[in-house]
């Protein structure tokens, strides 16, 4: 998630520390060096959502590996209570977007400057995208999964050698079909600018036709084809920021929208009025809209917690590439020792599978941060010497 969510490797390799101007009048805030405000206050909703969005499953099943968690007969009353009902159908909800808000936010952050040349585009992606993927995935997510009994030792085995190639990668798919898709955009892009083309409806145009037709490749590598796939969302991230940069924000209006997409939702919850396409858009104009509401929030946190504020957005990135194999943990954890059989063990299961796997997830990124430093300090001390 090259784009999103950190400033080493990986998503959101934008968010540097940098001076904030804010815009009065408007609650968009942004920053000198191609730094906007409302695109970390999106990033923060959007990782939140992911997790939110992992945070209910019981059965996946993949080639190699498997969980099929049943819930105990003695079912605590508080697993079917309010607070824990609501965060299922919100993860559901949620679940329905979250990866085309994620193509969208990235494709917005491309636009803040002007495309590099293009070999180093692909040098500068392949190192914040590729090997994060393979880094991440063989050191951390297949041990973690085979500890939480996704895999076992065999199956474990099986699935790396098929991991090489994009299949079995878990949700580090993300990254590698966001280099696919980041790469063709930009080749669309500079196609167009050799023409003299600048009209960002045909490029919205040839996107949507690339997701109508991208299936027909004849081949894959490295989850292609999905990034091709999420095209058109990328393409309407790189346009939106060309409207940010000429239109308000308006807190009132976004206030506003926000409580009758909140209605709409309610009504749709039981109609199923949107489809596929209108549920992604819906989606992601809501993300956007909610992080205006909540932009005072965010502000006065930075304002009172500026220090804990940029370390949190910092490790976004930690949240996303390690949450998700921590959940097999969790879930492991609770289902053999039959912790949801009381009302505690519930609520301490819900608060496993969001507050404590990003707790963790900062936690080893902040661990794995100090490790770097040492090894680069002892290896320029010892290049020194």
């Amino acid at each position: 998630m090259d784009t999103l969510l950190n400033s080493k490797v990986g998503i959101g390799y934008l968010v540097r520390q940098t001076d904030r101007e804010v815009i009065m009048g408007n609650a968009s805030g942004t920053t000198v060096k191609n730094r906007v405000e409302l695109y970390d206050w999106v990033r923060i909703i959007a990782t939140l959502f992911v997790v939110i969005g992992h945070s209910s499953y019981l059965n996946i099943q993949t080639t190699y590996g498997a969980v099929g968690y049943r819930l105990p007969a003695e079912l605590a009353p508080a697993y079917g209570g309010t607070l824990l009902s609501f965060f299922r159908f919100l993860s559901e909800w949620v679940d329905g977007f979250q990866i085309p808000l994620f193509f969208f936010l990235s494709g917005a952050v491309l636009g803040l400057k002007s495309l590099m040349s293009f070999d180093k585009f692909i040098i500068s992606k392949f190192k914040r995208l590729i090997i994060p993927y393979y880094l991440a995935g063989v050191f951390f997510m297949f041990p973690i999964k085979t500890l939480g009994s996704f895999y076992n030792f065999e199956t474990v085995r099986l699935a790396i050698t098929t991991f090489w190639n994009g299949e079995e990668s878990g949700h580090l798919w993300f990254l590698i079909s966001l280099f696919w898709c980041m790469i063709a955009f930009v080749i669309l892009v500079k196609i167009l600018q050799r023409a003299n083309v600048n009209s960002t409806f045909l490029i919205l145009l040839i996107c949507y036709i690339v997701t109508l037709i991208y299936d027909y490749i004849p081949f894959d590598f490295l989850k292609m084809k999905a990034g091709l796939g999420f095209l058109f969302w990328f393409a309407a991230g790189y346009v939106f920021e060309e409207y940010r940069k000429k239109h308000n924000f308006l807190y009132a209006r976004s206030v506003l929208i926000c409580v009758l997409l909140i209605i709409f939702y309610s009504f749709n919850s039981r109609y199923y009025l949107l489809d596929g396409f209108f549920t992604n858009a819906l989606g992601i104009f809501f993300a956007i809209e909610l992080s205006i509401v909540l932009s005072p929030l965010f502000r006065f946190i930075n304002r009172k917690a500026h220090k804990q504020y940029t370390f949190f957005i910092k490790r976004l990135f930690d949240i996303y590439i390690f949450h998700d194999p921590l959940q097999y943990i969790v879930l492991r954890a609770f289902f053999e020792n039959n912790l949801l059989t009381s009302n505690v063990g519930c609520y301490l299961y819900l608060f496993m599978r969001t507050v404590g796997v990003i707790s963790v997830s900062i936690l080893i990124g902040s661990i794995i941060d100090v490790l770097k430093r040492e090894v680069k300090s002892k290896v320029k001390s010892d290049t020194k010497s």
